[in-house]
């Protein structure tokens, strides 16, 4: 949470933080630190244990100004234009940080954060260096990173918003295959033979009625493809009875909050091939889910679910970290789960290599999943929040295996 940033400061030593871009889109850090969605973006300063300043242009003043910074100024209250004049464009900018900092009587390390072109940020660094500014490299987890990885109760409110809103969607296709007319051999959706691609379509359709994008795609794999994690769906595929889906929706509302879901299931009977598979998954995210707390190492919920797919004899990446082999491609092949905020993966991670312990107020994902090449995959998600004693879970759609 926000309050964290000071505490983080003072640990790192750290007297002076800036988050800058062109605009909030695609900016996880400065829409983090401002609270708000701004077209044309801005400059946050943060001097340690003070209140923060917050500059933008004269468009975006008023929209600023219901964000969390409460001192928020146009770039015209510093004098820009005046440096404008003076210096030409780009230099005025990093003469405008180089004054407010001055201002603000920052003198000690200073980290930049915000995402930004690479090359001009490297000439941003330099230049203030030339100046005088003591501008510091920043090993993660970040200022912000620690920041964000617990969320406080309006980012709780926008989470759980658009995972109402994700669960609408999920429940609306599901009926609709539940819909699907059996046909010489054909699944027919309206008349029409079902595909990836015209289930997709109408997932499509869903988010935008309820307000929502998909940036980042959605999953809707059937057959063999479901074995591949990340495997999209073809969109030419035929979608037959008994043959495994992988659905896995992971949208993003306005506000830039994100939320991550997955179910599995067939239509019509599964054989007991694919049962076998969904039985392991399901108990192993029961059994991971049961462990969750505040101060859990990360790593003790991936290794019960571990624990769990390997009693139904299926390997994990386990296998791995134990030396028993250099790759797998059958079984548990990724990590459990990975926090979900202002981007589908952020920290917490919840991996066999991170001791870092769970926090209340994290949200992740908690995502086990087993897979068998040329013949499908079985992944269950849910979108959960870490509290004292166990978690809440976000995700309020059912785990059915078979539609009929």
């Amino acid at each position: 949470m926000q309050k964290d940033i000071d505490a983080e400061m003072e640990r790192k030593d750290i007297q002076g933080l800036i988050v800058l871009g062109d605009t909030t889109f695609a900016n996880p850090d400065l829409t983090y630190v401002v609270g708000r969605n701004l077209a044309r973006g801005g400059i946050y300063f943060k001097r340690a244990h003070c209140k923060p300043l917050l500059l933008t242009s004269l468009l975006d003043i008023e929209n600023a100004r219901e964000g969390t910074v409460k001192n928020v100024h146009t770039f015209t209250d510093y004098g820009f234009e005046k440096l404008l004049l003076e210096y030409g464009q780009a230099e005025a900018y990093l003469r405008l940080i180089h004054v407010v900092l001055a201002q603000l009587g920052v003198t000690g390390k200073v980290i930049i954060g915000g995402r930004n072109d690479l090359a001009w940020g490297t000439h941003l660094i330099d230049r203030l260096r030339t100046l005088g500014v003591n501008i510091s490299g920043e090993s993660p987890p970040t200022i912000l990173e620690v920041a964000r990885a617990t969320k406080g109760a309006d980012e709780l409110d926008e989470i759980r918003e658009v995972g109402s809103k994700t669960s609408k969607v999920v429940s609306k296709v599901l009926h609709k295959l539940r819909s699907a007319k059996s046909k010489r051999g054909h699944l027919l959706l309206e008349g029409e033979v079902a595909t990836v691609g015209n289930v997709k379509r109408f997932i499509s359709a869903q988010l935008a009625i309820e307000g929502l994008t998909a940036p980042e795609g959605t999953i809707f794999a059937t057959g063999s493809s479901s074995a591949d994690p990340h495997n999209s769906g073809i969109p030419s595929a035929e979608i037959k009875e008994h043959k495994l889906i992988v659905f896995d929706i992971f949208p993003q509302s306005e506000s830039g909050y994100w939320f991550d879901l997955t179910r599995t299931f067939v239509i019509g009977s599964a054989d007991k091939r694919a049962r076998a598979l969904f039985d392991a998954v399901h108990d192993a995210q029961e059994s991971a889910l049961a462990t969750l707390r505040n101060g859990l190492p990360s790593q003790l919920a991936m290794s019960e679910a571990c624990d769990v797919i390997e009693k139904y004899g299926f390997r994990t990446v386990r296998d791995i970290y134990d030396g028993r082999t250099k790759k797998i491609s059958t079984g548990f092949i990724h990590s459990l789960g990975h926090g979900v905020g202002l981007t589908i993966g952020e920290r917490p991670y919840l991996s066999l290599q991170n001791p870092d312990p769970l926090r209340t107020g994290n949200v992740v994902t908690v995502e086990p999943g087993v897979y068998l090449p040329k013949f499908g995959g079985v992944r269950i998600e849910d979108t959960v929040r870490i509290t004292t004693d166990g978690f809440e879970n976000l995700s309020n759609t059912r785990k059915e295996f078979e539609l009929s």
